[in-house]
């Protein structure tokens, strides 16, 4: 067997691991050592590796140690030369994190290219199998390095396969592959945890050694056959033992180390079952009963709405569809368990969706449930709409019904009045883009809410018959008998018979006028730091998150990490860092060239500031500049509220507690509610502190206090009619909450009457009045039987 650099197999291996290392640099996220490249390499390398080392053992027969030292040989230049190619493109775009990056590179495609390099050993040895009969003619030689690239290639497609039933069969989206490394398995999370690629790589590594101390007792025999021959080392036999033994530890213990999850692990994990009319639970042994109970209400009202607004009752097998729910606790143990931490994901078709808990109502349920009613009416596999029979998906329109069938509630603009906005900034994307595969080019604000838009349009103008047609695979131009050109024509024109706002225009740009996940500069480094660097900040140390920030403005001169800056300086205890805070602050309110929402931003903070420090007359100042250019009725309620506090000393101590914090700390919510709780018995006549209890109350699950806390707001004075609005809102949310369809209906009533007929000041609007109207319809539907709470199936 000639010499690694000699051989030809290896060269040309590594020439073409270079080329394509080259051109891979050049996609966005790929450009130096981090995530994207490691896992580009994972495909790549390990599998090169392993068809050049099978190639020329197949050829040359040489003995097995020779032909593993061999394989890890390749696998550790081929994975070198990736390395170097990543490294290449850090120096000509610049580095995101070259020691993390260079750390993933290493334990994913680095130890996965040697062991890949080691199959390709066996892959030679079994192409060339063994010659019984020396007369026999030996096989043709395409023959033989056919049968070893196929013996190559089987055990990295057979671990992607692995990866692909574990995907399909249970609920995770993540993978740890022995070859490619780790896949993290959402788009949106640019946080990657791979915490658990070191215990992985652990099991990489005994495995190699356990291959190494086999090989060092294997020879050939006369015939050719593979054989054991002691070589009189019982301790190598001994230690090579152990780390097969330590491999198959890793491999079995897999589900308790975080290398892979099944239903049944997960169920166990969570601990608790609740089953209602349509919807079982899987959740968290410790959450408490009543809002398990509402949480599958509300699950079983969401299947009805969605049935509703599909227009066709939803079922399998001739029986009404049933949904499996896993609520995880937060976002760390959803990532944990199932891999997506800070995105929510459903299974159309294993009928599942997966959420943290998130308060009531949930805010992303029935958007989740949409998919997989919309499943049913879909083709593939996957039950999801697409072409080649759904094996293609359409990312637009699947996220496009359920964004439609299922609108963000206590937005102050519907989809299309947001595609309308977009359309006059001149950022609407293109249908072409959004119904295909560009949609994940896309900022993911805007496509799903265009997308949505158009859905909707749709359904208003051929009807709910041909959105499901659509989605189960007919082309829409057929259902609609209309070109897509005609029809994006038409859409449009219908946008433009909205009027809005100037403030919404200004609202749309801050919201979706940024750049998409791959247009990124560092996205990963980037929020991985912003994460640290609020931790920090929570904790107290305002130095170590300042120098986080820092980081991130070295990579992504985002303006926000500025007013990030400046609100960490204010939360100090030394005067000197609070006023450069302020200086900052100041400095950005008044640059023409920061985005307007930024500096309005930075003008509210100001405006905090001095209301903190008992500046009345320059708080209100701020505050009413800003307000001047919201629609946002949420960000509007709260200036409504600073401002009133500005003129009454009782007011202004606990809304500075409550939304503020002193000296620019982060709020005190058992402090504020003392002096609520104060405010509240010295002036029972303001209805003001009551309704900031009954939703302190709310935010916090508890119903029944919320309820009362509410409802004396509403006897007493409230002189905010904002704040008058949305306390007769969130009864109507507290009623549903507690199963009170009666007082939900009234509550809605009074809410819906806000409709401007009266006279001037804040009306609700119509996005709202929808939303309002949603969620009493779905609280109001005849009582279900009582759910059934118990361990998951199989559990004690």
């Amino acid at each position: 067997m000639p010499t690694l650099l000699r051989s030809p197999a290896t060269r040309i291996g590594a020439a073409l691991v270079a080329i394509a290392m080259a051109l891979v640099g050049f996609l966005p996220l790929f450009d130096g050592p981090g995530y994207e490249s490691a896992l580009a390499a994972g495909l790549l390398v390990p599998g090169a590796a392993a068809i050049a080392t099978a190639l020329d053992v197949a050829a040359h027969r040489p003995p097995p140690i020779e032909a593993f030292r061999r394989g890890v040989a390749n696998g550790a230049l081929f994975a070198l030369v990736a390395y170097a190619s990543t490294l290449a493109h850090g120096l000509r775009a610049g580095f995101c994190d070259v020691l993390g990056g260079s750390a993933h590179f290493a334990l994913g495609p680095g130890l996965g290219a040697a062991l890949g390099g080691a199959w390709g050993a066996v892959a030679g040895e079994l192409a060339a199998g063994s010659r019984r009969d020396d007369a026999a003619p030996p096989p043709p030689a395409w023959r033989r390095r056919l049968a070893a690239v196929i013996a190559a290639l089987a055990a990295p497609l057979g671990s992607a396969g692995v990866s692909v039933v574990r995907f399909y069969t249970s609920p995770i989206v993540f993978a740890y592959d022995p070859f490619a490394g780790f896949f993290s398995g959402t788009l949106y999370d640019t946080v990657v945890d791979a915490s658990g690629l070191l215990t992985y790589r652990a099991g990489t590594l005994a495995t190699l050694f356990a291959a190494s101390a086999l090989a060092q007792h294997l020879v050939h025999d006369a015939s050719g056959r593979v054989t054991f021959q002691p070589q009189g080392r019982p301790g190598l036999l001994l230690l090579g033992a152990a780390s097969a033994a330590v491999s198959a530890g890793t491999l079995l213990e897999g589900a308790r180390l975080g290398h892979f999850q099944t239903s049944e692990s997960i169920a166990a994990e969570l601990g608790a079952l609740s089953q209602g009319q349509r919807c079982e639970v899987v959740y968290p042994r410790g959450m408490r009963e009543a809002d398990v109970q509402r949480f599958v209400r509300e699950c079983d009202a969401h299947i009805e709405a969605g049935e509703r607004w599909l227009g066709a009752p939803v079922e399998v097998d001739g029986e009404p569809l049933r949904v499996r729910a896993y609520l995880f606790e937060s976002a760390a143990q959803k990532g944990a368990l199932m891999g997506a931490s800070r995105t929510y994901v459903a299974k159309p078709w294993r009928r599942e969706v997966y959420l943290q808990a998130a308060g009531y109502p949930h805010p992303v349920l029935g958007h989740e449930i949409m998919h997989v009613l919309a499943g049913a009416f879909a083709r593939g596999p996957f039950k999801v709409a697409g072409r080649l029979g759904g094996w293609l998906p359409d990312p637009g329109l699947i996220e496009g019904i359920a964004v439609a069938g299922s609108p963000k509630e206590g937005e102050d603009l519907s989809p299309r009045g947001w595609a309308k906005a977009m359309k006059d900034l001149g950022i609407l994307p293109p249908l072409s883009r959004l119904f295909a595969l560009g949609f994940l080019a896309e900022n993911s604000s805007a496509a799903y809410t265009v997308s949505g838009a158009f859905v909707g349009y749709v359904r208003a103008t051929y009807g709910a018959a041909a959105v499901r047609a659509w989605y189960g695979g007919q082309p829409l131009p057929e259902i609609t008998g209309a070109p897509w050109a005609a029809m994006e024509r038409a859409w449009h024109a219908d946008l433009d018979a909205l009027a809005l706002p100037d403030a919404a225009r200004a609202q749309a740009k801050a919201r979706f006028d940024r750049p998409a996940v791959f247009e990124r500069r560092c996205p990963h480094v980037v929020d991985a730091c912003t994460q640290k660097a609020e931790q920090l900040r929570a904790r107290g140390d305002h130095e170590g998150a300042i120098a986080e920030y820092r980081r991130v403005l070295s990579l992504d001169q985002s303006p926000a990490t500025r007013v990030a800056i400046a609100d960490t300086r204010l939360a100090s205890d030394a005067p000197s860092s609070r006023s450069e805070g302020v200086r900052e602050l100041e400095a950005i309110a008044g640059d023409g060239s920061i985005p307007r929402h930024l500096r309005d931003r930075a003008a509210e903070r100001l405006g905090d500031v001095a209301l903190a420090a008992g500046d009345r007359e320059r708080a209100v100042t701020w505050y009413r500049e800003v307000a001047g250019r919201l629609v946002d009725e949420d960000r509007l309620r709260t200036l409504d509220v600073k401002i009133a506090a500005a003129s009454d000393e009782r007011a202004r101590a606990a809304i500075v507690e409550l939304l503020i914090g002193t000296r620019g700390g982060a709020p005190d919510r058992l402090r504020a509610a003392e002096l609520l709780g104060a405010w509240a018995a010295q002036a029972p006549g303001d209805g003001l502190p009551s309704y900031l209890l009954g939703r302190h109350y709310l935010n916090d699950g508890r119903f029944d206090e919320a309820a009362d806390r509410l409802e004396r707001a509403l006897a007493a004075h409230l002189p905010i009619q904002r704040v008058w609005i949305e306390a007769e809102r969130l009864r109507l949310v507290v009623a549903c909450g507690l199963d009170d369809a009666e007082t939900a209906r009234r509550m809605f009533a009074q809410y819906a009457a806000h409709d401007g007929a009266a006279g001037a000041g804040p009306v609700v609007s119509e996005e709202r009045r929808d939303a309002a109207l949603r969620l009493l319809e779905r609280c109001a539907q005849p009582t279900s039987p009582a759910a059934s709470s118990g361990p998951p199936a199989g559990q004690k």
